[in-house]
């Protein structure tokens, strides 16, 4: 069979990942498979993009991103329109196009192909500044426009129980008029980590902007906790770092505590310069009051794929900060690799996250209880290697979680399903 992928931006985000695997999964189980995007920056993109095993065409990019700085939706929705109008005319025969984000091109691509749209979220709840009479006029139509283009898809998915239930709030129309959405959890492709199996915490020097981590501290006594998310507000990283600065303060008023070893927190995350919200989020966590902490924190930006599984593996802990996340992939790739996750309980968290098992969740974002967790899982694991034989335990339990929950098999075997009803469909119609 042949599936194509209909994407607005080919980026490094996690609805970007779920996209990348998701067309892993239908060429493992022996389809064609072909990405179209508006959007495709190879500086910002997955090696799968980029090395050949995925094809990736560029097509709608004609129109450009913003007006005046403006319209951003608008201007998405248009370029989104026009690689479907690419599609139909000069893409070829698709069995399957499985259009994400923006629902607008599904009415057109219905008159080829049989579609499947993917929510990772409403996107009218993606826009909350609605303070100008224009705006909520020129937001009324653009959320009338996705609920009513939704409707066309032969199929809809969303990525977590928590989106189905804001899905179903949100879209009364589509509720009243179809049966609820079906669910595939965003997984990763283990290999990936796999094929890096032999990570040792020295292998952090060869991270950018960590080249000199060796000179201050002994890697193999050093604690590291890691937050990976986009320099965006609402992934909330202000309480990973003051959680990270209390907990350090908590450290010296503990007695007996494990004075001899070090901790670092590393920041890490997509960072577009042409965005003023990452420029501005990235400034703010930089011009924070360490408390003479600010050796021990480290900001990278756009870090590479070898990069992301060299801090994975050598994390200790994975502080999830954002609050009501659709689903949040880092937490399943953070536990896989063996890192304890301590995250937000709220969103998709709570389906991937086992509390007291995996990682701790937490209600509230007070940085002082976070700061505590931290505390309680380190005094409860005090082990000082990477091969420990705790720390092997540890990460063995993480990793059983993901591959039987999380692996690209789960989503080859969904991606099977779907695909199963689609050749059904067809052979009525022959």
């Amino acid at each position: 069979m042949r599936v194509a992928f209909l994407h607005p931006d080919l980026g490094i985000g996690g609805a970007e990942q779920l996209v990348i695997n998701l067309a892993l999964s239908c060429k493992r189980i022996g389809c064609y498979v072909k990405i179209f995007t508006p959007y495709y920056d190879q500086s910002r993109a997955f090696s799968q993009t980029k090395d050949g095993t995925l094809d990736v065409e560029v097509r709608g990019n004609l129109f450009p991103r913003r007006i005046f700085g403006r319209f951003h939706a608008f201007c998405e929705y248009l370029r989104m329109l026009f690689a479907a109008i690419y599609l139909i005319l000069f893409g070829g025969h698709f069995d399957l196009v499985i259009v994400d984000q923006i629902p607008l091109p599904v009415p057109l691509l219905k008159l080829r192909f049989n579609t499947m749209f993917y929510c990772h979220f409403p996107d009218k709840l993606l826009c909350v500044e609605r303070r100008s009479f224009f705006k909520r006029i020129y937001r009324f139509f653009i959320d009338l426009l996705e609920e009513i283009t939704m409707l066309f898809a032969k199929i809809i998915v969303v990525n977590s129980n928590y989106t189905k239930k804001i899905f179903r709030e949100n879209f009364k129309i589509i509720s009243k008029l179809r049966n609820p959405p079906s669910i595939i959890y965003p997984c990763i492709d283990l290999s990936d980590y796999d094929r890096m199996s032999n990570i040792q915490k020295e292998d952090l020097l060869k991270v950018r902007g960590l080249e000199k981590l060796g000179e201050k501290f002994n890697l193999n006594k050093t604690k590291v906790l890691f937050s990976l998310n986009r320099y965006e507000r609402k992934k909330n990283l202000g309480l990973a770092l003051d959680a990270f600065l209390h907990f350090m303060e908590n450290r010296q008023k503990i007695q007996n505590a494990d004075l001899d070893s070090d901790y670092i927190l590393i920041f890490a995350g997509g960072f577009d310069p042409s965005l003023t919200e990452n420029i501005e989020v990235f400034d703010e966590l930089n011009y924070k009051d360490f408390h003479y902490n600010k050796d021990r924190v480290f900001f990278l930006k756009n870090i590479s794929n070898e990069e992301r599984s060299i801090i994975l593996k050598s994390a200790n802990v994975v502080i999830y900060t954002p609050k009501n996340e659709h689903f949040g992939i880092v937490p399943v790739e953070s536990m896989y690799c063996g890192a304890f996750v301590i995250a937000h309980k709220s969103g998709g968290p709570t389906e991937s996250v086992k509390d007291n098992e995996t990682g701790y969740l937490i209600e509230n974002e007070d940085p002082q209880i976070w700061a505590e967790k931290i505390q309680e899982y380190f005094s409860k694991n005090n082990f000082d290697e990477m091969n420990s034989q705790n720390s092997i335990r540890i990460k063995t339990i993480l990793k059983n979680h993901v591959l039987q929950n999380f692996s690209l098999r789960m989503m080859e075997s969904q991606m099977v399903g779907i695909l199963s009803r689609i050749i059904k469909v067809k052979r009525k119609i022959n």
